[in-house]
């Protein structure tokens, strides 16, 4: 096959493929629907023609029809729950010792592939930590990180290392679990691509029952600490773009705390 065949009996010649191109491949020809053959190159794969589809009567050489979960007819959710999920969230600090079951946290991952990169790239790659001593020892290191950023006069640190000095844990928030977003470090584009991905994740954990926390001075002294870089131990030319403690928290929230106005200029 070309690069869509289009199965006639099913066509309504309804023209929602071409009208879904984002990039403007399949047009409506004289009767069915066909693609502009000198720029298919150009395709991205997003599947949109086969999604948009009313009838299954669109096949792309990479993606079937039957191959694609149908999507229900009341998949949005109301208004008053997404409210509630988005402001109900919270940057979750204190967690229960159980272990997330690796199953659970592999439907979530299956869940957020689905989240937007430019271009349909896909590039965010993922290492998820499930081995408690492992976190213990990017939290040292990262606390080495912190003495030396000390001893440098860097502000705000010190409270975090009396904290340490507790016996607390300032880094990773004692959570079962570490999930990174990493890509390649000459991608301009990998950067927005995880901060999405990690942020559909946080969001997408919550049905689950989990609780996230970003793991922002781990981020911090994985790109600028050789020592944890090393620790990481990331695929050659690759950094890590952020990161999210994961776990079932130790307690849950009775309400949804105020928040600044929206600043927004309309034109």
């Amino acid at each position: 096959m070309g690069l869509i065949e289009i199965n006639h009996l099913k066509c309504t010649q309804c023209g929602l493929c071409a009208i879904a191109c984002p990039v403007g491949i399949v047009v409506v020809g004289e009767r069915f629907p066909e693609t502009v053959e000198k720029i298919e190159k150009r395709c991205i794969t997003c599947g949109h023609c086969v999604a948009a589809c009313p009838t299954a009567a669109l096949s792309h050489c990479r993606m079937a029809p039957e191959e694609c979960m149908d999507l229900a007819s009341d998949w949005r959710p109301p208004v008053e729950k997404m409210e509630q999920l988005v402001k109900g969230r919270r940057s979750i600090r204190r967690y229960r010792p159980d272990q997330v079951d690796r199953s659970i946290i592999e439907k979530l991952l299956d869940i957020v592939r689905y989240a937007p990169t430019g271009m349909n790239v896909q590039q965010v790659q993922w290492q998820v930590y499930l081995d408690p001593a492992e976190l213990e020892q990017l939290t040292s290191i990262t606390v080495d990180w912190l003495y030396t950023l000390l001893a440098q006069g860097a502000p705000g640190i010190k409270g975090m290392l009396k904290a340490w000095e507790r016996g607390e844990d300032p880094i990773l928030r004692n959570a079962p679990h570490l999930i990174i977003a990493h890509g390649k470090a000459n991608d301009p584009a990998a950067n927005y691509s995880s901060i999405i991905a990690l942020t559909t994740l946080e969001l997408a954990a919550l049905s689950f029952g989990l609780g996230t926390c970003w793991a922002g001075f781990l981020f911090q002294a994985a790109n600028k600490y050789e020592e944890l870089y090393d620790a990481l131990n990331l695929p050659p030319g690759h950094i890590m773009y952020g990161g999210l403690v994961l776990g079932y928290p130790e307690f849950e929230y009775a309400r949804i705390p105020t928040r600044k106005t929206v600043n927004a200029t309309w034109r």
